[in-house]
C-alpha cells in the first residue's frame, strides 16, 4: 500500500492526473493524433497514411521521417512549454531545484512517451502490411523519426536550460519566516501558500519526482526560500516558453506563404505536429490568461473570426480559375434566366450541333460490315483515388481486349469525383496519340501517374495555409487567385500527370466536334438550389432538363445549368481544366466549396452528391437523341464503372439504443448513393421500354476487394497493397463476365 501511494503520489503521476483535471481539452489533441496514427479516426480519408509513411518530395524515406520526427519534437516541447505555464504555480518546489524546467519536462514526458509507443507501433505494421517495405527499410524510416525527435528535444532542451533561471542564478536560499496568507504569485494565477504546503493542505501533494539521472528525489520544503525570488524563477522561464510558441506559429505561417517551394513542403505528419503545438499554445494561452473566463473567450474569439472573415478583404472564398469574378461582371442566376438559356431555340442549336458531332463519329466508325456501330457510353463513379485508378484500370484492360474500339466507338463520359479525373487523363492520352504522340492511352504509366499522392499536399495547405488566411496569389489566364488547397491540388494533380492536364476548357472543343475523343461532361451538385452545372465546352441546354413531350415540357423544371452559358460574358471558355475536374470532386471539406460569380453567389461541391455513377446523365442523353441513335446506330452500350456495392447489407435496427434512435435520421445522408441507384435503375428500365429489346445494354465493372483487408479506402493516398488489389480485383469472375460480354458487343 505504501508503494502503490508513493507511486500516486509521485510527479509524474500528480501531472497526469492534473491534465485530466484542468486540461481535457489539450488532452483531446493527444487523443485525436492518436487516432489519426492508429486508423480509428481518418481512415476514409486516408489520415492514418499521412502520419504512418510521411512523404517528403514524393518520397517516404530516412528524411521525411526525421522531418516529422522533428516536428513530434516541437510538439512534445510546446506541450511541456504550455503546461509548465499553467501547472509550475502548483508546484513551488520546482524552483527550488537547480533545471527546474529540465526537471518538469522529464516528469511530465508519460503521455507524449505513451503517443510515441503507439506511433511508432502503428507506424512499423503499417509499413510492412500495407506498403510492404523490407524489414531494413523500416528499422531505418524508424531511426530517422526518433533521430529527429531527439535533435530537436536536446536542442530545444538544451537552449531552454541555458536561458531559463533557476533560483540558485537568482538568489541564494537565506533564512525566511512566512507571514499569514502570504502568497506567492505568477501571472493570473494564485499558488498555495508555505504556511499550506507545509501544513500538506495543498490540494496537489508531491512527494518525489525524477531527476534527470532517472533517480527518485523525495520533495522538500520551500519555506526558507523568498516567494519574490521564486516568482522570478517562473516568470523568467514563461517567457521563454512563450518566445518557443511564437516561433512555432511564425514557421507554420512561413509554411503557407510558401507552399510552392517543395523544400518547405514538409510531409503532413509534421504539420499536423506543428499545428497540435499550435493548439497547445493557444488553449494554454487563453487558460492561463482567462482562467474560468476560458470556455466565453474561445467562443468569442471564434465568433469574431468569422465575423471578420465575412468583411471585405477577409472574405475569401475559394474561385473557378480562369473565369472573371469582378463585381460587374456576375452572372444573373434566377429561374427566369436558366428558363431562357433552355428555351426551344437554345437546346434546338445546342442539339443540332451534337448531331453533328455524332454524325462524325458514326462516320468514323461504321464500316461495311457494320453500317450501324454501337455508341458506347461511359459511366464512372466517385470514389477517390481509389475509383481513379480503377477507372483506368478497367478502361485500359477493356480498350485493349476490343482492340481499341471502346474509346474508338465511346461518344460521351460522364460520372463523379474520382474516376472523371482518371477518364480524363486517358481521354488525354488518346488525343495526344492521335496528334502523334508517343504515348498510349493503355500505357500502364498512366495508371502509375494517376496512383501518384494527392492527399499530402492537400493535408499540407489545409494545415500551413487554409487554416489561418491564404495570403499568396497567382495568376490563370487573366486573373489573379489566391492559393490554397484547391490551388495546390490541381498544382500536383497536374504535375503527376505530366502537365497534359494544363489546358482550358476551350481546348477540348474541337477536339470534341471532330469526334477525335468522346465528350466529357462535369456536374457539380451547387448547394444553393440543388441542380447541377454541366460543364462542357459544347452547348449542353438539352441536359437542363428532363426530355418530354411539348405537352409535359412546361410541367417539367429546369434541374441543370449550361456552365457556358451562364458564363458567356465572365470568360467560361477560359476555365481551367483542372478546375473542372476539382468541382467534379469537391469532396466536402476535403477540398474548398468553389465559389461561382452569380448574382447571387452560388458554391459547388463534390457531382457525387446528385449522382455519383454519371448513369442519369447517360440515361438523359440518350432519350435527348433516341430518334437518331435508333436511326444510325445498332444500339446503345452503357459501360458503368463503379466503386461501391450495389445491393449491400441490410443493417438491423433491433438493438439500437436511444441515442442511436434519436440520430438515426441524420443516417440517411449515407444512403444518398443507395437512393441514386434506386432511381437511375427506374430510369433505365422506362428507356428501355422506348428501345427495341437488346438495343440498350449496361455492363458494369464493379471493383469488389480481393482480400477485404485490402480494400482500398476512398483517399486521395492509397498504399501499395490497396494498389495490388485493385488491379487484381478486374479478374473477377464477375468483371470478366462483363468484358466478353463488351468484346462480343463492339465485334
Amino acid at each position: 500500500m505504501t508503494i502503490l501511494r508513493s507511486i500516486f503520489y509521485s510527479f509524474p503521476v500528480q501531472l497526469v492526473v492534473l491534465h485530466f483535471r484542468n486540461h481535457l481539452v489539450m488532452l483531446v489533441q493527444w487523443v485525436i493524433l492518436a487516432a489519426f496514427s492508429s486508423g480509428l479516426a481518418g481512415r476514409f480519408f486516408g489520415m492514418h497514411y499521412l502520419m504512418l509513411t510521411p512523404e517528403y518530395w514524393g518520397k517516404v524515406n530516412f528524411l521525411s521521417f526525421m522531418i516529422t520526427g522533428a516536428a513530434y519534437g516541437v510538439a512534445v516541447m510546446i506541450w511541456h512549454l504550455t503546461t509548465y505555464l499553467l501547472c509550475s504555480n502548483r508546484f513551488p518546489f520546482l524552483a527550488t531545484l537547480s533545471s527546474p524546467f529540465t526537471k518538469y519536462c522529464l516528469n511530465n514526458s508519460l503521455i507524449p512517451l505513451g503517443f510515441l509507443g503507439l506511433y511508432l507501433a502503428a507506424s512499423v505494421w503499417f509499413q510492412w502490411h500495407d506498403e510492404l517495405t523490407s524489414s531494413t527499410e523500416i528499422m531505418w524510416n524508424t531511426t530517422g523519426f526518433i533521430s529527429g525527435v531527439l535533435i530537436i528535444t536536446f536542442f530545444l532542451a538544451g537552449l531552454l536550460h541555458v536561458t531559463n533561471k533557476d533560483i540558485f542564478s537568482l538568489k541564494h536560499p537565506g533564512a525566511f519566516s512566512t507571514k499569514p496568507g502570504f502568497r506567492i504569485r505568477t501571472s493570473g494565477h494564485r499558488l498555495p501558500s508555505v504556511r499550506e504546503i507545509q501544513l500538506g493542505v495543498t490540494r496537489w501533494r508531491v512527494h518525489n519526482y525524477l531527476t534527470e539521472d532517472f533517480r527518485i528525489r523525495l520533495v522538500r520544503s520551500v519555506s526558507h526560500y523568498d516567494p519574490r525570488v521564486l516568482e522570478r524563477v517562473f516568470k523568467q522561464n514563461h517567457l521563454n516558453a512563450a518566445l518557443v510558441q511564437i516561433v512555432a506559429l511564425m514557421l507554420l505561417m512561413v509554411q503557407g506563404f510558401f507552399m510552392d517551394t517543395n523544400l518547405l513542403r514538409i510531409p503532413t505528419a509534421a504539420t499536423l505536429f506543428l499545428l497540435t503545438s499550435l493548439g497547445f499554445s493557444f488553449f494554454g494561452a487563453v487558460i492561463f490568461w482567462f482562467r474560468q473566463w476560458s470556455p466565453f473567450v474561445i467562443v468569442a474569439l471564434f465568433l469574431i473570426v468569422n465575423f471578420i472573415t465575412s468583411l471585405g478583404f477577409f472574405n475569401y472564398r475559394n474561385r473557378a480559375y480562369g473565369i472573371d469574378y469582378r463585381t460587374e461582371k456576375r452572372a444573373e442566376y434566377n429561374y427566369a434566366a436558366l428558363e431562357a438559356m433552355a428555351s426551344p431555340e437554345a437546346v434546338a442549336k445546342d442539339k443540332e450541333a451534337t448531331i453533328e458531332i455524332l454524325e462524325k463519329w458514326k462516320a468514323k466508325n461504321a464500316t461495311r460490315r457494320n453500317p450501324r456501330p454501337k455508341m458506347v457510353l461511359i459511366c464512372v463513379s466517385g470514389g477517390g483515388m481509389r475509383s481513379a485508378l480503377w477507372t483506368m484500370q478497367t478502361l485500359q484492360k477493356a480498350d485493349f481486349v476490343t482492340n481499341g474500339r471502346l474509346l474508338k466507338q465511346s461518344t460521351m463520359i460522364t460520372g463523379a469525383s474520382g474516376g472523371m479525373l482518371g477518364a480524363a487523363y486517358i481521354r488525354e492520352a488518346q488525343l495526344r496519340k492521335y496528334y502523334g504522340a508517343d504515348i498510349s492511352p493503355i500505357s500502364p504509366s498512366l495508371i502509375d501517374d494517376m496512383g501518384k499522392d494527392l492527399l499530402n499536399p492537400i493535408s499540407f495547405a489545409i494545415l500551413s495555409n487554409d487554416l489561418f488566411f491564404p495570403v499568396s496569389s497567382f495568376k490563370s489566364g487573366n486573373f489573379t487567385y489566391r492559393k490554397d488547397r484547391g490551388y495546390l491540388f490541381e498544382k500536383q494533380l497536374n504535375e503527376n500527370c505530366r502537365g497534359y492536364l494544363s489546358k482550358r476548357l476551350s481546348e477540348y472543343r474541337e477536339p470534341e466536334e471532330k469526334a477525335v475523343i468522346p465528350m466529357m461532361v462535369f456536374s457539380p451538385f451547387l448547394i444553393n438550389d440543388a441542380r447541377r452545372m454541366l460543364i462542357s465546352p459544347q452547348g449542353v441546354s438539352y441536359l437542363m432538363r428532363p426530355a418530354a413531350n411539348k405537352r409535359l415540357e412546361k410541367q417539367v423544371e429546369v434541374d441543370g445549368v449550361d456552365f457556358g452559358k451562364l458564363f458567356a460574358n465572365q470568360e467560361g471558355d477560359s476555365l481551367a481544366f483542372t478546375s473542372a475536374l476539382r468541382m467534379n470532386c469537391t469532396y466536402p471539406f476535403i477540398l474548398p466549396n468553389v465559389w461561382l460569380p452569380t448574382k447571387p453567389g452560388v458554391e459547388a461541391l463534390d457531382a457525387g452528391l446528385r449522382d455519383n455513377y454519371g448513369v442519369g446523365l447517360a440515361i438523359r442523353f440518350v432519350h435527348v437523341f433516341k430518334d437518331w441513335i435508333k436511326e444510325n446506330t445498332g444500339g446503345v452500350v452503357i459501360v458503368h464503372i463503379r466503386c461501391f456495392d450495389k445491393v449491400t447489407t441490410i443493417k438491423s435496427s433491433d438493438n439500437t439504443g436511444a441515442l442511436g434512435n434519436f440520430f438515426s435520421p441524420a443516417t440517411v445522408v449515407a444512403k444518398i448513393t443507395d437512393m441514386q441507384d434506386f432511381e437511375q435503375d427506374a430510369a433505365l428500365s422506362l428507356l428501355g421500354d422506348v428501345f427495341d429489346p437488346g438495343k440498350i445494354v449496361m455492363l458494369r465493372f464493379h471493383y469488389h476487394a480481393v482480400q477485404k483487408n485490402r480494400e482500398a479506402s476512398m483517399s486521395f493516398h492509397l498504399s501499395k497493397r490497396e494498389k495490388m488489389d485493385l488491379m487484381e480485383a478486374f479478374y473477377s469472375p464477375e468483371n470478366q463476365a462483363s468484358l466478353k460480354a463488351l468484346q462480343q458487343l463492339l465485334r
